[in-house]
């Protein structure tokens, strides 16, 4: 089986959204497919969502052939470049299937074409919900409209769509009643064996409880308010979720640890955030504001296997996401979650219910709360520290069914989907 892959982020483009990929190109041909990946030229400029990571791209290339479509200088002109080179690599060589793993959405469009064209079956990786994710506010509520007609339209095209969370896969049937559930399966993100293969490094109780977290807060919105235009114009903005924002940030973390200083519990005094992550300015104002600023110790924007490294050796994992009222679930799960798993350290988490929540708390070494709740973090991180301190987590222990994210075995899955829809 020959499969088309068109991926804009992939390495050397590193953070979130070259991960998936990355997989997908590392673990196809181990199912007997030919995997091409067509992606863009590495930019000379980069951003927070594609920093530099050349540390995945020799074992992709031993694994998978890259095609690179010529540099563009706007959006426009980058996807009108890759399609012209989805052309040529067609009329090459045939494969039985396009993949196309988005975010940017409008990727949808250059696949479209492609499949089209060539009648080629065109299947749709959505990595988050697109419109009917809470994550991005649109300015207004017809902006909003504008891409929930644009996304329909996708799912109307679509051969197949992958969703990554069992929660997007019944959103998007019942966002387009026309896609049959047949064409619309879930492949969540994963670990890879290699990077969490035993023996696992055990880790004693020291001086203070390393609470690592391994990604980019998201804190700029804690201070839109300080923008006047922003401010001015901030009620017209839409959101398809009722998000409580500061939760994807370490503001109620810290809280909680003021907490429990305030009340002279030994965790106010002995837990460290090592996050390891894009440190920006917002960032360090939430730190420097904290009142426990001494607690935190940021270690900046680092390659995926430096992250990996750095949860396997910390003494517990801090995990967390958006606030949502009673009654809403998460759409996404934060790709970080199955990594945590896999490493058999303790998880602080602060999630709303959904998914990721259930995926976590399954787990015996998970200490779960909603994340914009102070005073539940720090019961959470109270009875953490107390089992720590205990001597309770000294040899890191897998949670039951962590191996079904195994990415390999994902890749199967995805496999078996693509040969179903493939003639």
């Amino acid at each position: 089986m020959r499969v088309l892959l068109i991926a804009y982020y992939f390495p050397p483009d590193g953070g979130p959204g070259a991960q998936r990929p990355i997989s997908f190109a590392r673990h196809l041909p181990s199912f007997d497919v030919q995997c091409t990946v067509l992606t863009r030229t590495p930019p000379q400029r980069r951003t927070e969502f594609d920093p530099a990571d050349t540390s995945a791209l020799a074992s992709v290339e031993q694994r998978s052939r890259i095609v690179r479509g010529a540099p563009g200088a706007t959006m426009a002109e980058t996807l009108a470049n890759l399609t012209a080179a989805g052309h040529a690599e067609i009329a090459r060589e045939r494969p039985d299937v396009v993949l196309v793993t988005m975010s940017p959405f409008e990727l949808w469009r250059t696949a479209a074409e492609l499949g089209h064209r060539h009648r080629v079956p065109v299947v749709f990786d959505l990595r988050d919900p697109w419109a009917l994710d809470g994550v991005v506010d649109y300015r207004t509520w017809w902006h909003w409209r504008r891409a929930l007609r644009e996304m329909r339209a996708m799912l109307r095209a679509a051969d197949g769509v992958v969703a990554n969370t069992p929660e997007c896969r019944g959103l998007f049937l019942r966002a387009e009643p026309s896609l049959r559930p047949e064409r619309v399966a879930v492949v969540t993100n994963g670990w890879d064996h290699e990077e969490f293969a035993p023996p696992l490094p055990r880790v004693e109780p020291g001086e203070l409880l390393r609470l690592f977290y391994g990604g980019s807060f998201i804190c700029t919105q804690l201070y839109d308010t300080d923008r006047l235009l922003r401010r001015l114009l901030g009620w017209v903005r839409w959101s398809p979720e009722p998000l409580q924002r500061s939760g994807r940030t370490p503001l109620h973390l810290l809280r909680a640890i003021r907490l429990l200083r305030q009340r002279g519990e030994p965790a106010g005094r002995e837990v460290r955030l090592c996050a390891m992550g894009q440190a920006d300015p917002p960032l360090q104002r939430c730190v420097t504001e904290s009142g426990v600023a001494d607690a935190v110790e940021l270690l900046g924007y680092q390659p995926h296997a430096a992250v990996v490294d750095g949860l396997r050796r910390a003494d517990a994992l801090f995990l967390t996401l958006h606030g949502l009222p009673p009654g809403h679930r998460s759409r996404i799960v934060p790709g970080k979650t199955y990594e945590y798993l896999a490493s058999g350290r303790p998880i602080l988490a602060g999630l709303p219910a959904g998914d990721a929540r259930e995926f976590v708390a399954a787990s015996p070494r998970a200490f779960v709360a909603d994340p914009c709740d102070d005073e539940g973090l720090a019961r959470q991180l109270r009875e953490l520290h107390a089992r720590w301190r205990a001597g309770a987590f000294v040899a890191p222990e897998h949670p039951p069914g962590v191996e079904r994210f195994e990415r390999r075995a994902l890749a199967g899955e995805l496999v078996a989907f693509l040969r179903r829809l493939a003639p």
